[in-house]
């Protein structure tokens, strides 16, 4: 029987690069033609060995909707040719500066029916300071061009970002009031080392809310989501009626597969991810090698503590009669143990799920870190 199977594409191409970014992207339009034709020999190296159904369709970057959408088309054709596709959703990430009519029109027209907008922040003072090409205003013409063509967007925000005050994130909620998308995700901003906004922060160049300040932000997005109809399905995400069914799939632990420079898959219990250099990338496909940095078989103790890990992030949790058919009573019993200390406060058993509670979900790095 076949596993139903999601698909990921990495787009890794961008207009600029954003100074919080540490996502593998590449300022460089000439390789967009030689990569392209690289991930359609990746899908075939892939199609070798696999025969999955293709249920969900994601393509993430980077910016998708940088490249011309003649590649997407293409590559499109190239993935019903060698997969069985039964698509239930297909999601394309869209920046603001590359929405147009005649590009949502060939979208749709070529399948893509959910698209994912980063906004980030509706303050032009925090936009341009992160380096976003657009203003608030840009993006609500270009999210009015969206809703034309398409009845599932989802808009991406960020909390937590250099001088941003409890008043921005206020002023973000009354943006998802005004433009009422499907679907939102609210995330908070992670430092990372190899990028320009960490040596900024330490040079105090940039500087970001206290401790304090960014808790409040947290409990503003919680509560102000709640009061505007949004029901939180996984802790960064709210939808009114439309969740990611790639992403709940990612979530669930599901079989994926990833193609392009950085994509991770999960095939049964095999692991791998893509090789992160782009030149090193097309070299391998050049070579007909699969592109591959990091692959493992999981052992069945790194398989149930990865599907508690990302079962916990949804917020139905994990069914614990599931677990223990897929994983043995006793297995299950020692990696449920070792959140025992957590019941009560943080987590909950409720009609046979393991879930966060409200207040575990503010603290989940706290408790999936007994996991890692």
């Amino acid at each position: 029987m076949k596993t139903k199977t999601s698909l990921y594409v990495h787009v890794p191409f961008c207009s600029r690069k954003c100074v919080y970014c540490d996502f593998t992207s590449v300022v460089n339009d000439k390789l967009i033609s030689s990569y392209f034709e690289a991930i359609e020999k990746e899908v075939d190296l892939i199609s070798s060995y696999t025969e999955p159904v293709i249920f969900t369709i994601y393509f993430g970057g980077g910016t998708p909707s940088h490249v011309n959408v003649d590649y997407i088309s293409k590559l499109m054709k190239k993935i019903e040719s060698a997969f069985e596709i039964n698509a239930q959703e297909i999601t394309l990430e869209m920046n603001p500066e590359d929405v147009t009519d005649e590009k949502c029109r060939q979208l749709k027209f070529f399948g893509v029916n959910r698209i994912s907008l980063g906004l980030q922040s509706s303050s032009n003072e925090i936009l341009r300071v992160i380096g976003r090409p657009y203003t608030l205003e840009n993006f609500l013409k270009r999210y009015d061009t969206v809703r034309k063509y398409f009845d599932n967007v989802n808009i991406d925000l960020i909390y937590n970002l250099p001088f941003e005050r409890l008043s921005d994130v206020e002023s973000d909620l009354r943006i998802i009031e005004k433009t009422k998308p499907d679907h939102v995700s609210f995330y908070e901003l992670e430092l990372h080392e190899e990028t320009p906004l960490y040596s900024m922060v330490n040079a105090g160049v940039a500087k970001l809310p206290s401790e304090e300040v960014s808790e409040m932000m947290y409990d503003t997005i919680i509560d102000g989501l709640e009061d505007l109809g949004y029901k939180r399905y996984e802790l960064s995400s709210w939808t009114l009626e439309k969740p990611s069914i790639h992403n709940i799939n990612y979530w669930q632990n599901g079989q994926y597969i990833g193609i392009g420079v950085s994509a991770g898959s999960h095939i049964g219990t095999e692991r791998s991810v893509n090789l992160s250099d782009i030149n090193e990338y097309l070299s391998k496909i050049r070579s007909n090698l699969l592109p591959r940095e990091y692959h493992k078989n999981n052992t069945l103790e790194e398989e149930i503590a990865e599907t508690i890990f990302m079962g916990l992030r949804l917020a139905i949790g994990i069914n614990e009669k599931d677990l223990r058919a897929k994983f043995g009573s006793e297995l299950t019993e020692i990696y449920l143990g070792k959140l025992d200390k957590f019941k009560e406060y943080f987590l909950e058993n409720k009609d046979g799920f393991l879930r966060f509670t409200k207040d575990g979900m503010k603290f989940s790095a706290l408790v999936l870190s007994e996991l890692v």
